[in-house]
C-alpha cells in the first residue's frame, strides 16, 4: 500500500508515493476509496471519464474529485483504477462494484478534495505528495 495517513486537524491527510505519475494518480485514488469503504470490491462494473487540466496537480485534483462524484452519484465502488495522461488531459478507466453496507461500510465520508497544500515532487527514486481530502 503506497500511502499512509497522516495527522490533520480537521480532515484526512493522505500520504501519497509511486514510481511515475500516473500511478501516482492511481494509488491517490486507492487512498480516497481506503478512506470512504472498508472491505474490498469485485471489478464488475466499469467505467471511464476524462478531465483536463493545466498541470499534474489540476489533473489530479479533476480526477480525484471525479471520482468521488462517480462513487457517490452510481453508489460503486471501485477497485481497479487505471490513469492515462496525455498532453493535459487524464482518462480513469475503472471497475468495481455497488455499495453493499455489510461489506463496504464503516468508512468515512469525503465531502471534497482540497487544493490546499497540493504539490507533486520527486524524492529520490519517487513522486510524492500529501493530498487532503476534507471530511
Amino acid at each position: 500500500m503506497p500511502y499512509e495517513e497522516r495527522e490533520h486537524t480537521a480532515d484526512i491527510l493522505m500520504h501519497v508515493w509511486a514510481s511515475d505519475i500516473p500511478t501516482l494518480f492511481e494509488e491517490c485514488g486507492h487512498a480516497l476509496m481506503g478512506v470512504m469503504y472498508r472491505g474490498s470490491a469485485r471489478p464488475d462494473c466499469p467505467y471511464s471519464f476524462t478531465v483536463t487540466g493545466t498541470d499534474h496537480e489540476q489533473l489530479l485534483q479533476a480526477f480525484l474529485s471525479e471520482l468521488l462524484c462517480l462513487t457517490e452519484t452510481e453508489n460503486v465502488v471501485f477497485s481497479e483504477i487505471t490513469v492515462t495522461l496525455d498532453d493535459g488531459s487524464l482518462t480513469a478507466c475503472l471497475a468495481g462494484e455497488p455499495f453493499d453496507r455489510k461489506i463496504h461500510g464503516g468508512g468515512t465520508e469525503v465531502k471534497g478534495i482540497s487544493f490546499s497544500g497540493l504539490s507533486i515532487s520527486r524524492q529520490n527514486d519517487e513522486y510524492v505528495l500529501d493530498i487532503l481530502f476534507d471530511v
